[in-house]
């Protein structure tokens, strides 16, 4: 299943590399998230980096329609990188994502752009996301909740991301 998911940082494409850089930004997206075992590393690659959370979820933080067939903690990666900026500050970048423990494949690309009609004061993240659930019969049904949950995730850090760039 894919979707195209749009993020809104009230920023400039280059101070929202900074926050997305920054590895106490990414300890808070950690934090909020429950995770177990979860761990942050954040790397330069030349002006661009990586950002890479690892953890563990339990069956009990699943949706139902998952959770039942999930017997154990279901350990993951997701690896956020961005290349170098162009002249307005726009990346490239993509996401890196392993599931281990459960039948799923994620794959993801992304861009980071000046906000159209901001001044540059705004930055517009868009991310390309296909996700394939291999379980007969419910495979697309785990599809559509997982994807179904994206409209309160980008809230919740287009929010996080407003207070943090607040405070720092």
């Amino acid at each position: 299943m894919r979707k195209t998911i749009t993020i809104t940082y009230p920023a400039s494409p280059v101070r929202t590399a900074q926050m997305l850089a920054d590895p106490s930004y990414q300890e808070t997206r950690v934090s909020r998230a429950g995770l177990d075992n979860a761990s942050v590393d954040v790397a330069q690659r030349g002006q661009g980096f990586v950002a890479t959370i690892a953890g563990s979820i339990q069956p009990s933080q699943l949706p139902s329609v998952a959770s039942r067939f999930v017997r154990s903690a279901v350990s993951f990666s997701v690896a956020e990188s961005w290349g170098e900026p162009k002249d307005d500050g726009s990346r490239s970048g993509g996401y890196d994502v392993t599931v281990k423990n459960a039948p799923v494949k994620v794959s993801a690309t992304s861009t980071m752009a000046p906000a159209a009609e901001s001044a540059g004061e705004a930055t517009t993240v868009t991310v390309d996301v296909d996700l394939k659930v291999t379980v007969p019969l419910v495979g697309k049904a785990i599809e559509e909740k997982a994807m179904g949950m994206v409209g309160r995730v980008v809230a919740d850090e287009e929010s996080r991301a407003t207070a943090w760039l607040a405070e720092h």
